[in-house]
């Protein structure tokens, strides 16, 4: 098995879990907001992704991410939730192209009508993102990030 397809399966259950989990976390971390930011994110609480080597550094949100939690993935890695001030036809595109375009390359992915995830490497990390229309938030994407360091 390669290492995106173990990572994958290894970090796959935990997206799920946490996509469905929505909002949370806590920290002093900020994000940058976008313009037309929905009122329902005020209420989030921003926490910082670690400097600490356990994600990409240079990895790129897209503009308005609140990133509210972070965790420790099993074996090593971290995910990082967060919710997106756009619309999920406006966030698909930034995630299949903004993150090839720094290179984090997609390996294999999926998309339906309100939700996407794949399997990505590049800059020495693998790992896994997925997206989701917000059911809570209007006008907003979960967003779930996965990485490991190869």
């Amino acid at each position: 098995m390669s290492t995106s397809a173990r990572i994958a399966v290894a970090l796959g259950p935990l997206l799920g879990v946490l996509l469905l989990a929505g909002c949370g976390g806590s920290g002093d971390g900020t994000a940058e907001a976008a313009v037309d930011t929905p009122a329902c994110l005020a209420s989030l609480t921003p926490t910082a992704v670690p400097k600490d080597g356990s994600f990409p550094e240079d990895w790129p949100f897209p503009d308005g991410t609140v990133v509210t939690g972070t965790e420790q993935v099993p074996g090593g890695g971290l995910a990082v939730t967060a919710q997106v001030g756009a619309e999920f036809n406006q966030v698909l595109p930034f995630m299949q192209h903004d993150l090839e375009d720094a290179g984090f390359v997609a390996t294999k992915g999926e998309a339906e009508r309100d939700d996407a995830e794949a399997t990505w490497a590049g800059h020495g990390w693998s790992g896994t993102w997925a997206i989701k229309e917000s059911e809570t938030c209007k006008g907003t994407t979960l967003l779930q990030v996965a990485a490991v360091e190869q």
